[in-house]
C-alpha cells in the first residue's frame, strides 16, 4: 500500500474426501433414524485471511503486524476409521461367570481357526458396535486474530508483544446415541442415566442392544487466547539467544484422544461427565496450558580454527489439567451415574471427610485372610476419612470445591521443566574437519538426582465398592492410598546422554 503498509489478503481451500461406506444396516436405521452407508458429504472449506504489516515510524526500529482469518484442518482419520467397519453387524463375544449362566465362558480352543462363537451357556452376540460420522461433519475450523508489536531496544535488543484470540467454528464432538435420556439425579446432584443395583453395578437405560452407538458431529463452542512476549538477541555474536512468557486459556467441549480406539473408549475419555451429555457448554480444556516460559541461548568460542558452540534449551509450563475420578474393580462398579463407563465420573468432594452421612466409605477388606469384624472395619475406616480429610485440605482444587461435584480438568499436574544442552567440538583434520557433539537431555537431572523429574497425577482417586444401605442409595467408596500423591514417570525424569560424531570430506 505505501512504503510502511503492506497487506496480504487471500483465500485457502481444503476438501476431505474419505473414500468407501459401510453398508446399509435397517435395524440401526429403525432404531435411531440413521443410515449405516451415509459418509459426510463433500465440501470445500473456504478460509479466508488477511494479514498486515506497518512501519509507524519509517526508522526500521518498530513494526506492528497482524492479521484475521479463519483455518482448517483434517480431524484425524483414525476417528473416522471405525465408521466403515461398524455397522451394527458381527460382534464382540463377551463371556464372564459374574453375568449369569448363559454367559458362563466356554472351554479353551488351541485352534484361532475354531475360536469359540458363543458363550458356555449358549449366549451368542447378535449385533455388533455402530459408529455413525454426520453427513453434516465438517473438518475442525477456527477463526483467529492476532495483532503484534516489535520494538528494536539497545544492546541490539528486540522485544515482541503479541496478542493471539481464537474462536472455534467447527470442533468434533461424541455423542452416545445409545442411552436413553435422563431421568433422575442423585443426592448430590448428578444426572443418572440409569441405576445402580445393591452391588453397586450399574444398569444404563439403553435405546437398544448394539453394544455401541457413538455419533461424531461437528459443534461450535471452544475458544482460547494467549498473550505472549519475547526478548532477543538481534545481533550475530558469540553469545546470543531468547526468552519468552506466553500466557494462555483454551477451553473446549470435549478433547478426544487421537488414537484409534473403540468408540465408547473416545467418548467416555473426551471429557469427564456428572451433568447432561447433551451440555455442550465449553470448559477447561486438556490442552489447556495457562503459563509457559521458554529460554534458548549458544555461546561460541572465540577461537576459530577449531570452533567449540555450546547451546542450552529450556521450556518451563504448567501442568497438565486433570479431574480426580472414581473407578470400580470388580462387578461393573465404578460408573457412578450408569452411563455405562466407568471412567468418567469425577468424584464428590465432601464438606467433612469425618461425615459418614456424607460420605459412606468403606472398612471391607478384599485381601485374603483380611480381618474384616466389626473393629477391624471401623478402624479402617476412620484412616480411611482421616487420610481423605488431610488430602483434600492440602488439594487447592479440592479445598476450594467442598461440597460439590468436581468439575472437569480443574485440578493441575505440578509446573514441568524440560532442559537440553549441547556441546559441539571441531577439530580440523588436514583440509577437512571431523565434529564430536555431545547432547544432554534433562540437564536438571544430570546437576541433582531430585531434580528435573516428570510428575504426573493418579486421577482414579476412590474405589467404588458398592451400594450403603438407608433411606438412599448411595455410592460407598475405598480410598486409594496410592493416588493421593503424584507419580513419577522414569522415562521422562532421568538424564539422557547422546554422543555423534561426524566427518566432512
Amino acid at each position: 500500500m505505501t512504503d510502511r503498509l503492506a497487506i496480504t489478503a487471500g483465500v485457502r481451500a481444503d476438501l476431505l474426501a474419505i473414500d468407501g461406506r459401510a453398508p446399509y444396516n435397517p435395524a440401526v436405521d429403525s432404531l435411531f433414524g440413521r443410515r449405516t452407508d451415509v459418509m459426510p458429504r463433500r465440501r470445500p472449506e473456504l478460509s479466508p485471511r488477511v494479514g498486515f504489516t506497518w512501519e509507524p515510524s519509517g526508522s526500521g526500529r518498530q513494526l506492528v503486524r497482524g492479521g484475521l482469518g479463519t483455518f482448517a484442518g483434517r480431524y484425524p482419520l483414525a476417528w473416522a476409521q471405525t465408521a466403515l467397519s461398524s455397522y451394527g453387524v458381527g460382534g464382540l463375544l463377551s463371556c464372564s461367570l459374574t453375568r449369569g449362566p448363559s454367559r458362563y465362558p466356554p472351554a479353551f480352543v488351541p485352534d484361532r481357526r475354531a475360536a469359540p462363537t458363543a458363550c458356555a451357556g449358549g449366549f451368542r452376540p447378535d449385533s455388533g458396535d455402530v459408529d455413525l460420522l454426520d453427513r453434516d461433519l465438517r473438518l475442525l475450523r477456527v477463526a483467529r486474530g492476532s495483532l503484534a508489536y516489535e520494538r528494536a531496544l539497545p544492546r541490539d535488543l528486540r522485544l515482541t508483544t503479541e496478542v493471539l484470540v481464537s474462536r472455534t467454528l467447527s470442533e468434533v464432538a461424541l455423542f452416545n446415541l445409545k442411552l436413553m435420556p435422563p431421568a433422575d439425579t442423585d443426592s448430590h446432584g448428578r444426572v443418572m442415566y440409569g441405576t445402580l443395583r445393591a452391588t453397586g453395578a450399574s444398569v444404563p437405560n439403553v435405546r437398544s442392544g448394539f453394544p455401541e452407538v457413538i455419533d461424531m458431529r461437528s459443534v461450535p463452542g471452544g475458544h482460547g487466547y494467549q498473550l505472549s512476549t519475547r526478548l532477543e538477541s538481534a545481533r550475530e555474536a558469540r553469545l546470543g539467544g531468547w526468552i519468552s512468557y506466553t500466557f494462555s486459556r483454551a477451553r473446549d467441549v470435549q478433547t478426544p484422544t487421537r488414537t484409534n480406539v473403540r468408540g465408547t473408549a473416545l467418548w467416555s475419555s473426551a471429557r469427564v461427565m456428572s451433568g447432561r451429555h447433551d451440555d455442550l457448554t465449553p470448559s477447561i480444556s486438556s490442552n489447556d496450558v495457562p503459563h509457559r516460559v521458554i529460554a534458548a541461548g549458544s555461546w561460541v568460542a572465540p577461537w576459530s580454527r577449531a570452533p567449540t558452540t555450546l547451546s542450552f534449551y529450556y521450556v518451563g509450563e504448567s501442568g497438565r489439567p486433570f479431574t480426580y475420578v472414581a473407578y470400580g474393580t470388580t462387578l461393573g462398579r465404578g460408573d457412578l451415574n450408569a452411563d455405562g463407563s466407568s471412567t468418567n465420573d469425577p468424584i464428590y468432594v465432601p464438606r467433612d471427610a469425618m461425615d459418614a452421612s456424607e460420605l459412606p466409605i468403606s472398612g471391607m477388606s478384599d485381601s485374603t485372610g483380611a480381618d474384616n469384624s466389626l473393629a477391624a472395619k471401623a478402624e479402617r475406616e476412620r484412616t480411611q476419612r482421616t487420610a481423605l480429610e488431610a488430602f483434600v485440605a492440602r488439594t487447592s482444587c479440592l479445598r476450594r470445591q467442598r461440597g460439590r461435584i468436581l468439575e472437569r480438568n480443574s485440578c493441575r499436574e505440578p509446573w514441568s521443566n524440560t532442559t537440553s544442552a549441547s556441546l559441539r567440538q571441531v577439530i580440523p583434520v588436514g583440509a577437512r574437519s571431523a565434529e564430536i557433539q555431545l547432547d544432554v537431555f534433562n540437564v536438571l537431572n544430570l546437576v541433582n538426582a531430585s531434580w528435573g523429574r516428570r510428575r504426573e497425577a493418579l486421577p482414579a482417586l476412590v474405589e467404588h465398592a458398592g451400594q450403603a444401605d438407608g433411606p438412599t442409595s448411595q455410592p460407598m467408596f475405598r480410598l486409594n492410598a496410592a493416588g493421593t500423591g503424584w507419580t513419577t514417570v522414569a522415562s521422562e525424569s532421568l538424564f539422557q546422554l547422546q554422543l555423534a560424531a561426524r566427518y566432512r570430506f
